[in-house]
């Protein structure tokens, strides 16, 4: 049986990537960029609900898109528990995250420069015993703070809310949580506790994007698109109430 992780890695955007997933990332890269504003911090947390909802390969697409524009990105994986990037970047993970805050490393040996041009990693690292308390520890906001004076966008993968609350613990200093939702496998009552939880957070709500969309015809525009515009979301959620207007 062929890798999981082999299999997700063919849809990280490259020269291949059809012209319609590249045009998709590059208007939830235009959504994001009006979204942070004037926004000093200018990161952005990816989560969602459940495992395999495609959060992580959305967050590395969205941080190549990033890094189209000439701007220096930094994707940091912070998903302590189960890390996905260093699997499908095929990156080794002797340093990152978890050796940079508990300074068994400098930030310069936790960092992968080589990745793709302007496109700068920050493996998780090796497993901690307890991921939440260096996620929320002062170090953690010390570092992601430093790293503002040297990335245009950052870009935090965070375990899914199912699992843990640790994108909570980011949104004092950081731009916008999104939340990941996988069409036909998330559910109702798992959305309504996710928007639940992220409206319990410190965070700007961004919004939410939709994977593994079923593929539509829009005769009007004569556009085939594979992620659409609506996310056919339920109708009796105030959506509203989940966004801060700071």
């Amino acid at each position: 049986m062929q890798d999981y992780n082999a299999v997700t890695r063919q849809f990280i955007l490259n020269e291949n990537t059809p012209f319609v997933v590249n045009e998709a990332y590059s208007k939830i890269r235009t959504n994001l960029i009006a979204a942070l504003g004037d926004d000093p911090y200018r990161s952005i947390v990816i989560t969602s609900q459940c495992r395999e909802e495609g959060k992580t390969t959305t967050a590395i697409n969205i941080a190549i898109s990033f890094s189209k524009l000439d701007k220096r990105v930094l994707l940091i994986d912070a998903d302590l528990r189960k890390s996905g990037v260093r699997d499908m970047l095929r990156l080794k993970n002797h340093f990152g995250l978890s050796t940079i805050v508990t300074r068994e490393s400098d930030i310069f040996s936790g960092i992968c420069t080589d990745v793709r041009k302007n496109f700068h990693v920050m493996p998780s690292g090796p497993r901690v015993k307890s991921p939440s308390d260096l996620l929320g520890s002062a170090e953690t906001e010390r570092l992601v703070r430093m790293l503002y004076d040297y990335y245009d966008y950052i870009i935090i993968d965070t375990p899914p809310l199912c699992i843990a609350n640790d994108s909570l613990l980011l949104g004092g200093y950081t731009g916008g949580t999104v939340l990941i939702l996988r069409e036909n496998k998330t559910t109702h009552p798992e959305l309504t506790a996710a928007l639940s939880t992220i409206r319990l957070s410190k965070a700007k709500f961004f919004g939410i994007i939709k994977t593994h969309c079923s593929k539509h015809y829009d005769k009007d525009s004569d556009y085939r698109s594979s992620i659409g515009d609506e996310a056919d979301l339920p109708d009796d959620i105030d959506y509203k109430d989940y966004y801060d207007d700071k």
